[in-house]
Formats: C-alpha cells, structure tokens, sequence
C-alpha cells in the first residue's frame, strides 16, 4: 500500500479518502479521514455510527484538550485510498462537529511509514505499508 498526496503550498491538515464499513451488515459509507499523530486512537463521527447502525462494543476514556471524558467503541471495517485495509479495528465515536468524518491516530498510522516534506514549495505527504 502506497498513499501519496500533494498539497498546493503549506497544508494545514492531511486528509484523504476512505470507506469504513460494517463487520456486522457490510454496510459502507466513504468519509473523509484526517491524519493526526497526535491522537493515539482512531475515531469516527457519530453521524458514521448512526448510518452504519454500529453496535458499541466497549466505553473508552479519551483525554484531549478539554480534558478527560468516556466515549463509545464500535467496530468497523476500513478502506484508505492507496490500498490501506484493515478487516477489522476498534474505533473511538465522537461528536459531529468536525468538518471531517474521522481522525486516523497513532494506532493505524504505526502500522506504516509516515512522512510529510517539503518538495518545491508544496507538503507531500507519504504513507506507506505493506
């Protein structure tokens, strides 16, 4: 598997395309995914649970910014553009008041090389995995 995307100048944010789809009724949906390393859990938006009718399989304690809360886990399929699939992986749900449908973290982004440079003015960002 090979991701790479170019950004126009400096990018404030790597997203890209995915599919995250049901282990229980294989229903998919495609998403909009941004790459965070500095979140160690993957997360979905409960706009993904609620269309794929997700059923939580365990509570998670999150800390982030705004502190510590506890969040639902569900479990889900997951398609990256550039060949990047995972059968199945625990995800973290949280409100829907991104403009992006997931985050990708540190448990899906170890899995690979990540690298974001700088080529000719422009940010190149390269996932690779095998």
């Amino acid at each position: 598997m090979n991701l790479t995307i170019v950004h126009q100048g400096f990018a404030k944010k790597i997203v890209s395309d995915a599919v995250i789809t049901s282990v229980e009724n294989n229903a998919s949906v495609k998403v909009i995914a941004m790459w965070d390393t500095g979140a160690t859990r993957s997360l979905i938006n409960d706009n993904i649970v609620k269309s794929l009718d997700l059923k939580q399989i365990n509570l998670a304690q999150i800390k982030h910014v705004a502190g510590t809360e506890i969040y639902p886990v569900y479990s889900a399929a997951l398609n990256v553009q550039g060949g990047l699939k995972i059968k199945e992986h625990r995800f973290v749900s949280f409100p829907s008041i991104h403009t992006f449908d997931m985050i990708i973290g540190m448990d899906i982004i170890a899995l690979g090389k990540f690298c974001i440079e700088n080529r000719k003015g422009n940010s190149v960002f390269t996932f690779v995995c095998s």
